[in-house]
C-alpha cells in the first residue's frame, strides 16, 4: 500500500509540472532593452612586443597617440594605454621611464554663476605650500611599460583617491589626460584625449581657446622648456585650484592669460628656478578690447568660445576691470575679482553678473553687455568708408596726371560729398585728411624725380585743408572729385605707376572727434600707355592682422593695405629728411638730441625685418619719423622670427634676383634727389643681414657676392664689386633652402 502511495504522489507531481511547461509553451517576445554598462574591469597586462620599434633616439619628432584611459570603478589608478610614432609612422621603442610626464584633470560645471573648471589630481608643493600648484607626474613614479613596438603602458602611482589636492573623484564627469616629453626630439603635440571614466563620449566640455587661435600670433606654442604646446594641455594644470605659491597670484588660465596680455602692473608669477616673470612692459599688439581675436566663435573647434559674453564672471573679468592704485585716473578703480563694483556693489558670487552683462541685458539701454562693451567705434566707424580710384589721365613723362576719386560708404553705396560733409571738412588739428599720391614704378619703387626727396612719391591733397586748393568735382558724376599732381611724370620714368589713396575722415564719437583708419586703395597704370604690371606680392596682409588685427599707422592715415606701404619704404628710402638741425626756439628737436643726424634706412624689406627681430638679436632699430620724432624699437616678437610664413606669401621669402631688385640705401649722400651718391646694402644681403648680424654671417655674404658698401647709378641699379649668388644654395631645392634651414614647414599652420 505504501509503494503504491509514493507512485500516486509522484505521478502527480510530474502532471502538475507538465502542466506549468505547457502552459510556457508559445512565441517569444521581443528582447529587452540593454541593461546599464558595467564599469570598466581591470585592464589585463600588456600582449607580448612585435619587436617592430626603431630607437627612439633615430627621430627628429615624436607624435603621441593616446588610444584608451582606464580607470576603475570608485577611482583605480588610471591605465594609459598609448603608441609613439614618426613621421614615417614608424613605432618608437627605449623612451626611458623618466622622460615622459602626465597630467590628469576632471571638469566640473560652474557654481554661483561662475563658469566651469577643470582641476588636477596630480599637484605639487609650491614655496613650501603644499598641493599649491597642479603637476605632471612622470613615468618612473608609477609602472611604465615598453612593448618594444612603439607602444606604451602607463599605470598611475596610486588610486585616484590618494592625490591629495585633486578632485573628489566622479567617474560620470569629463576628464582630460595629456602627456609631455623631455629630453628627446621635439613632440608635435601633447597627446591629448577627453574621455568619461564609466563610458559613452563626453558631452559636457570646456573648448575656449585652441592652438590655431593662439599660434596664428604665437606661429608655435612652446612653454616650459618646450614641450607644452597645446592649449588643452595648459588648461590641465592652470586651473583655479592652482597658485604660484612665491607671489600668491593665480595661475588659472583664463586669469593669468588676461593678466598678461594686458600688462597688468601688480601680477607677476615666479616660475622654475626661481625666476621672475614680470609681464609690466609688454605692448599688446592690438586694441585690448578684441576678445574675439582670441575667442573665435566662428571656430567649430572651440564652442564654449561665447563663454567671454556668455559667462561673465569676476575671475575672467577682473584681470582687466582692477584696481590699479590710481583715483585719478578714471579707469580700474575696483577690485572686480574680489567682490568690489561700481555703484557701491559688493558681489559674493558671479550670479549677478548675468543680469547686467548678460547678451539680454537691457539695464543702460544694453549699453554694459560685454558684447557691447568691447565694441571698439573707430572700428565700427570704419565699415562707413571706402576709398575708390575712379579713373586717371595723363599718365605719361612730362605730363601732370589727373586722378578721379570717391569715397563711398559700402553699406548703402552712397558717396561722399568730400568738400562739405563733416568728416571730410575738419581741417582743424588734421582730423580730416584724404591724399593722393602717385609712385613708381612697380618693379621696385624709387620715385626719382618726383620733387619730394628722398624717394618719395607725388602727394596730392584731396582737402581744402592747410593751404591746398584740394579736389574738384567731376561734373555729370555725383561723388566723384579729382586732383591734378603738382608735378609732371619726370623723364626717365618707365613701366607702372602705383595711384594710391590714404587717410582718414574725422567722426564725432562721444564728443570726441576721431581719426577714423580706412582700408587704403591702390590702382596701377602704365606710364605712356604701356600695360599696367602690379607689384609683386610678397606678404598677406591676413597674416599681419593675425596679431595686428588692423594695421594703421602713421595717425591712422595708412591702413591695412602693404602695397601702399611699400610706394615710400622702398630700396631708395630713407629718414634723412627727419635728420636736419632744427634752431631754438623750436629745436632742437627729439631726433637730432637721441639719435643724430645719421641716416637710417626706411626701405620695408629691411625695416621691417629689422623691427621683429631687435629684441630677439639686442640691436635695436632706430628711425627718426613725422615731425622729427625719435623711435627706437627694441622688443621681442610674439611669434618665432625664423617663420617666413607667419608674414609671406608660401615662396617669397627665397634669394631674389639681385638685377631686378634694387638695394636698400643705407646713406642717401648729400644729394637727396638723387640715388648716385647713395651708400647702399645689395639686396640679399639688406634682408638677411637684418637677422643675422654676427660677424661671421657678414663675412659669409661678403664671400657669396654681398656687398655692404656699394652705390647706385642714376635708374638706381646696384653699383658693386661683387655679385650676390645666394640662390645657388639657397634658393628654392638648395643645400641650404631658406625653407629647409627655417624649418618652416615645422609651423603649425604652415
Amino acid at each position: 500500500m505504501a509503494s503504491f502511495k509514493t507512485s500516486f504522489a509522484q505521478f502527480v507531481t510530474i502532471l502538475f509540472f507538465s502542466l506549468v511547461l505547457a502552459a510556457c509553451d508559445g512565441d517569444n517576445g521581443s528582447a529587452g532593452a540593454d541593461g546599464a554598462a558595467g564599469v570598466p574591469g581591470p585592464v589585463g597586462p600588456p600582449g607580448p612586443s612585435t619587436g617592430s620599434g626603431i630607437p627612439i633616439g633615430s627621430t627628429e619628432k615624436i607624435n603621441i597617440a593616446v588610444s584608451g584611459v582606464v580607470i576603475s570603478a570608485g577611482g583605480g589608478a588610471p591605465v594609459v594605454s598609448f603608441a609613439l610614432t614618426n613621421d614615417l609612422e614608424q613605432g618608437l621603442k627605449d623612451l626611458p621611464a623618466g622622460d615622459i610626464r602626465f597630467t590628469l584633470a576632471q571638469l566640473s560645471a560652474g557654481s554661483g554663476g561662475g563658469s566651469s573648471e577643470w582641476q588636477s589630481y596630480v599637484t605639487g608643493t609650491s614655496n613650501g605650500i603644499p598641493d599649491a600648484q597642479a603637476d605632471a607626474e612622470k613615468g618612473s613614479v608609477g609602472t611604465f611599460v615598453d612593448i618594444g613596438d612603439g607602444t606604451y603602458q602607463y599605470t598611475f602611482a596610486s588610486d585616484l583617491d590618494a592625490y591629495s589636492g585633486g578632485p573628489v573623484f566622479d567617474g560620470t564627469k569629463t576628464h582630460m589626460l595629456g602627456i609631455e616629453i623631455r629630453g628627446q626630439a621635439p613632440i608635435s603635440s601633447n597627446g591629448i584625449i577627453e574621455f568619461v571614466p564609466v563610458g559613452g563620449a563626453p558631452l559636457f566640455e570646456r573648448k575656449i581657446v585652441d592652438n590655431d587661435t593662439c599660434n596664428a600670433c604665437h606661429d608655435r606654442l612652446e612653454f616650459h622648456g618646450g614641450p607644452r604646446t597645446d592649449v588643452d594641455y595648459c588648461v590641465t594644470c592652470h586651473n583655479p585650484s592652482s597658485i604660484d605659491g612665491d607671489t600668491g597670484n593665480t595661475v588659472d588660465m583664463k586669469a593669468m592669460i588676461h593678466n598678461i596680455h594686458s600688462a597688468r602692473s601688480d601680477y607677476q608669477i615666479v616660475g622654475y628656478g626661481g625666476s621672475v616673470h614680470d609681464w609690466t612692459d609688454l605692448v599688446w599688439t592690438q586694441d585690448i578690447r578684441n576678445c574675439q581675436t582670441c575667442h573665435e566663435e566662428s571656430d567649430l573647434n572651440t564652442p564654449q568660445a561665447s563663454n567671454w559674453r556668455l559667462v561673465p564672471n569676476r575671475a575672467a573679468c577682473g584681470t582687466c576691470h582692477y584696481d590699479d592704485g590710481d583715483p585719478l585716473n578714471g579707469s580700474n578703480d575696483y577690485m572686480i575679482e574680489n567682490g568690489e563694483h561700481p555703484l557701491d556693489l559688493t558681489l559674493t558670487d558671479d550670479t549677478q553678473c548675468l543680469l547686467c552683462h548678460g547678451p539680454d541685458s537691457d539695464i543702460a539701454n544694453g549699453a554694459v553687455r560685454v558684447a557691447v562693451a568691447h565694441e571698439i567705434p573707430t572700428q565700427a566707424a570704419s565699415q562707413r568708408f571706402q576709398y575708390n580710384i575712379e579713373g586717371v589721365s595723363d599718365m605719361a613723362v612730362g605730363f601732370m596726371p589727373t586722378v578721379q576719386l570717391s569715397v563711398t560708404n559700402p553699406l548703402d553705396g552712397s558717396y561722399y560729398d568730400i568738400l562739405s560733409d563733416p568728416e571730410f571738412t575738419a581741417c582743424g588739428g588734421g582730423a580730416s585728411r584724404l591724399q593722393v599720391s602717385i609712385a613708381w614704378n612697380t618693379a621696385d619703387y624709387t620715385n626719382t624725380g618726383s620733387g619730394s626727396a628722398p624717394a618719395q612719391p607725388i602727394s596730392i591733397s584731396a582737402l581744402p585743408c592747410f593751404g591746398a586748393p584740394g579736389s574738384t568735382p567731376v561734373a555729370g558724376s555725383p561723388g566723384v572729385f579729382s586732383v591734378i599732381a603738382g608735378t609732371a611724370i619726370p623723364a626717365g620714368a618707365v613701366g607702372t605707376a602705383a595711384v594710391t589713396i590714404d587717410g582718414h575722415p574725422a567722426v564725432d564719437i562721444d564728443g570726441t572727434i576721431n581719426r577714423i583708419p580706412v582700408l587704403n586703395a591702390v590702382e596701377y597704370f602704365g606710364i605712356d600707355g604701356v600695360d599696367a604690371m602690379a607689384r609683386r606680392e610678397v606678404v598677406d596682409i591676413a597674416k599681419c592682422d593675425n596679431c595686428h588685427k588692423e594695421l594703421s599707422l602713421h595717425g591712422n592715415n595708412r591702413t591695412d593695405n602693404p602695397q601702399v606701404c611699400v610706394t615710400c619704404h622702398n630700396p631708395n628710402a630713407t629718414d634723412a629728411a627727419q635728420r636736419v638741425a632744427i634752431p631754438p626756439p623750436e629745436g632742437p628737436s627729439a631726433c637730432e638730441t637721441e639719435l643724430g643726424f645719421d641716416d637710417s634706412p626706411i626701405d620695408m624689406k629691411y625695416m621691417i625685418h629689422a623691427m621683429h627681430v631687435s629684441g630677439e638679436i639686442g640691436v635695436p632699430y632706430n628711425v627718426c619719423g613725422y615731425n622729427n620724432s625719435a623711435h627706437t624699437f627694441e622688443f621681442e616678437s610674439p611669434g618665432q622670427v625664423a617663420n617666413c610664413e607667419g608674414c609671406h606669401d608660401r615662396g617669397t621669402y627665397y634669394p631674389v634676383d639681385p638685377g631686378t631688385v634694387l638695394g636698400t640705401t643705407i646713406d642717401a649722400g648729400a644729394d637727396l634727389s638723387t640715388p648716385v651718391d647713395d651708400t647702399v646694402i645689395s639686396p640679399n644681403t639688406a634682408v638677411c643681414s637684418a637677422c643675422h648680424v654676427s660677424a661671421l654671417a657678414s663675412e659669409h655674404m661678403i664671400q657669396n657676392g654681398g656687398d655692404f658698401m656699394a652705390t647706385k647709378m642714376a635708374d638706381s641699379t646696384l653699383s658693386s664689386t661683387g655679385v650676390e649668388t645666394c640662390a645657388l644654395c639657397h634658393g628654392e631645392g638648395g643645400i641650404a633652402d631658406v625653407e629647409e634651414v627655417h624649418h618652416v614647414r615645422d609651423f603649425p599652420l604652415n
